[in-house]
């Protein structure tokens, strides 16, 4: 390959001034992350603590479903929490627990739930609450393992009255049923 003339030249002059001018935007872009890091700190509420704590708690939801756990699934919500399914809408825990024994008794029994993709934003720094989407496969478990649904779960979490984060609202849209 031909290199333009005057290339090698201009490339060792100004090789000092691109160490220089390197140095200088690496410290100038260093200064912007600390800015930008520390701005969206004071914007947001959730901490990365925070976002392992709503991950286990989808994933003691799911369990506890699969287990037919229902006490356990049922203190994942706040005692107003709402779940909107195929299956209909739950307000409150009596209700809640109501739903969730239809459901693990007649569709949910021998299966296993995975929730994947899961995204979690501040909701509003103001109420300290917290939204969610994940995906959600159902796995047959008991007999040969196929997928029998699949949908998206769309939830606003709040910390309860001893600052533990639980299920305010949680809608599942199903877009697959394999029967």
């Amino acid at each position: 390959m031909t290199m333009p003339k005057g290339w090698k030249n201009e490339q060792k002059s100004s090789t000092n001034e691109q160490k220089s001018s390197s140095t200088n935007e690496q410290k100038s872009s260093s200064t912007n992350e600390q800015k930008s890091s520390s701005t969206n700190e004071q914007k947001s509420s959730i901490t990365v603590n925070d976002k392992i704590i709503i991950q286990e708690l989808i994933a003691k939801y799911n369990i506890a479903i699969d287990n037919k756990n229902i006490d356990e699934w049922t203190n994942t919500w706040t005692d107003d929490g709402i779940l909107t399914t195929t299956f209909g809408e739950a307000k409150g825990k009596t209700e809640l627990k109501n739903m969730v024994n239809q459901i693990t008794n007649e569709f949910a029994s021998g299966k296993r739930h995975v929730s994947t993709n899961i995204i979690i934003e501040d909701a509003s720094s103001a109420n300290g609450m917290a939204s969610a989407k994940s995906y959600l496969t159902v796995i047959e478990a008991k007999k040969t393992p196929e997928v029998v649904a699949t949908g998206v779960y769309s939830d606003s979490l709040k910390k309860d009255g001893s600052g533990k984060w639980k299920f305010f609202q949680r809608k599942l849209d199903i877009d697959l049923v394999n029967e």
